[in-house]
């Protein structure tokens, strides 16, 4: 997708240079010339990209395609960041794979309608960043299907979302042998730390090392902040203590580095994005009330939520219960109508009992025989009275009871940088910071900050991504 940007644009963004070079100024960027003097190392490319996620190899690749040369810094070993500890779900609205599987007729206009909160934080007339967003999540799922990228067959419970065959562990597979195969130079191991100014434009970053990379524009695509504990504590303070699953490098090195130099965040206490897991791996425990009957109890054996609720309500419901803990609870009669469950056993992370009392007992939830009989009586009657869940009501009856620990884990920070239509970072004036773009969970989710439901953070870090280079080129003239 490329950015609609204007001629007006472009001389609004030059007039008002000198004015961020102020704001600049007065924070701790590092000058190009004092970076030139003390660089133990330098490289020189068309874009530097900070982070190789989604965001950053798609950026990456971008500038590639358009005859430009690209170095992406990641400070873990490997390129991947969350984006390779994801599921590989991209949402997206009209691809080409919903009209082969049957699944045609779909629309933006129709997803934002269905995304819409009921009762949002935040709001943004017309929809600007997630129409752009959906647009280019469409692109982005045809054109690396096109390019050979696997993925499952769409379901029917959520024909939206396209599940790269692999997951993202797959899909970063992919990404980078395409940047590798476009000549992009990639550096792990190679940590960011400082933005380099010259002349009030952003022109590169130096390393924790010494080393210097400059080039005419300067991608971030660093990650969110769910694992740097201060920040957490900071902004979200609700969500400490609650277990995380991000990769290592979530540490809000963009944030922090583009604040330096006195960017804007927008929404850094708007919340984290959570779902549960096992208490026993990382394996994903929010399919299962989704997708079969069975109930969720806190220690104490007592329902709390209405299990159809979306994965991100139950985790946040979830993180209210005594130790952040939960169970989901089904038997044998459920286990053998559903085929999802195997692979639970087969992981050996369900645990089981005869009878309810025995069930109980091994969970230590003494509670859970009163509320499974509360719940049984309320199937009869077909109508969940306590909760009001409307999908996979059936009663838990045996012959054999089982229950999996499970707890909420947060993986996505909602808040983030604040950025416009072209990716470019916005100071606390609202202006754009010349030379400065950024894409992905750096960013504000483009969903929340428009009053939209969270659905898949892929998508943004690959559609701005590729939307940062495409802006930059045209500002630069080239």
């Amino acid at each position: 997708m490329k950015a609609n940007l204007t001629r007006r644009n472009f001389v609004q963004l030059a007039a008002v240079a000198g004015a961020s070079f102020m704001a600049i100024g007065g924070l701790s960027a590092c000058s190009k010339e004092e970076a030139e003097k003390n660089a133990t190392k330098s490289v020189a490319a068309d874009f530097v990209i900070v982070g190789g996620g989604v965001g950053g190899l798609g950026a990456a690749i971008r500038a590639a395609e358009t005859g430009k040369s690209a170095i992406v810094l990641e400070k873990e070993a490997m390129v991947g960041g969350d984006s390779a500890l994801s599921a590989g779900t991209i949402h997206a609205p009209g691809t080409k794979l919903q009209e082969t599987q049957g699944y045609g007729g779909d629309s933006v206009n129709a997803y934002i309608e269905y995304m819409k909160l009921p009762d949002p934080q935040f709001t943004s007339q017309g929809e600007p960043l997630c129409r752009i967003l959906y647009e280019g999540a469409v692109e982005m799922v045809d054109d690396l299907n096109a390019r050979g990228l696997g993925f499952l067959p769409i379901e029917d419970w959520d024909t939206r979302a396209h599940n790269v065959e692999g997951a993202g562990g797959a899909l970063i597979a992919f990404l980078k042998q395409i940047a590798i195969d476009a000549g992009v130079n990639i550096r792990t191991k190679t940590a960011a730390k400082t933005l380099v100014v010259e002349e009030g434009r952003v022109v590169g970053v130096t390393t924790a090392e010494g080393e210097l990379y400059t080039g005419s524009a300067v991608v971030l695509a660093t990650g969110g902040f769910t694992n740097n504990p201060e920040m957490v504590a900071e902004y979200v303070p609700d969500y400490v203590g609650v277990r995380v699953i991000s990769s290592a490098g979530a540490e809000g090195d963009g944030l922090i580095m583009a604040q330096d130099i006195g960017a804007a965040a927008f929404a850094l206490d708007a919340g984290e994005h959570t779902y549960f897991v096992s208490t026993e791996s990382m394996t994903d425990m929010s399919v299962p009330p989704s997708s079969a009957p069975g109930i969720v109890v806190n220690i104490d054996g007592d329902r709390f939520h209405a299990e159809d609720s979306h994965y991100d309500t139950a985790g946040k419901l979830g993180m209210k219960q005594p130790e952040h803990r939960a169970y989901y609870v089904f038997d044998e009669t459920i286990r053998q109508e559903y085929d999802l469950f195997e692979q639970y056993f087969d992981e050996g992370i369900v645990l089981g009992g005869s009878s309810l009392e025995e069930l109980a007992e091994e969970i230590d939830a003494p509670g859970l025989p009163a509320t499974v009989a509360r719940y049984n009586e309320m199937m009869e009657a077909g109508v969940d009275e306590d909760f009001g869940r409307e999908t996979y009501l059936a009663p838990i009856t045996g012959p054999v009871y089982y229950a999996m620990s499970i707890e909420p884990c947060i993986y996505y920070s909602y808040g983030g940088l604040d950025i416009d239509e072209h990716a470019h970072v916005l100071d606390e004036q609202g202006t754009a910071i010349p030379g400065l773009f950024a894409c992905g969970e750096v960013c504000a989710s483009s969903e929340i900050r428009e009053g939209l439901l969270y659905t898949s953070g892929l998508s943004q870090g690959y559609v701005f991504g590729r939307i940062a280079v495409d802006a930059a080129s045209q500002e630069a003239g080239r």
